[in-house]
């Protein structure tokens, strides 16, 4: 599945010249914003944090959720994440006394014949078979 549109549009932009538009800022302002967040400024006001509670900790759990992608992206999609492989992974069609790929039990891609498999995504990691194409739940 692509990901989609993007919504948000950008709070600020460092634009300059003739592409610089009603929420472009200099580095220094830039610079200037991010002092007083490291400072906790946003915090120690009172009445500012009163106002900005709400908004800051729906951003607070957007940071936590784009963390948890960027941690399962890291350790199950990317960097490193194996998945099932050659002998140790899923058998062919035949089992073990078949001999079906390269190694005798895994299926090769010209194997691959969707039309015995199931029409709804399943488990994790099944193949199924939606309108002709072979996908992975």
């Amino acid at each position: 599945m692509a990901l989609g549109d993007r919504k948000s549009s950008d709070i600020f932009n460092k634009n300059t010249g003739g592409s610089k538009d009603a929420k472009s800022i200099d580095t220094s302002k830039e610079t200037e914003i991010k002092n007083k967040f490291d400072r906790g400024e946003h915090i120690e006001d009172a009445g500012m944090f009163e106002n900005l509670a709400p908004a800051l900790y729906a951003i607070q759990q957007l940071t936590e959720d784009i963390e948890e992608l960027r941690r399962y992206i890291t350790a199950e999609v990317g960097d490193g994440a194996q998945g099932p492989q050659g002998p140790a992974g899923p058998k062919g069609d035949k089992g073990d006394t078949g001999a079906r790929g390269a190694d005798g039990t895994t299926p090769t891609i010209t194997d691959l014949n969707g039309s015995s498999l199931p029409t709804r995504s399943g488990s994790r990691g099944t193949l199924w078979n939606d309108r002709g194409t072979v996908k992975v739940s």
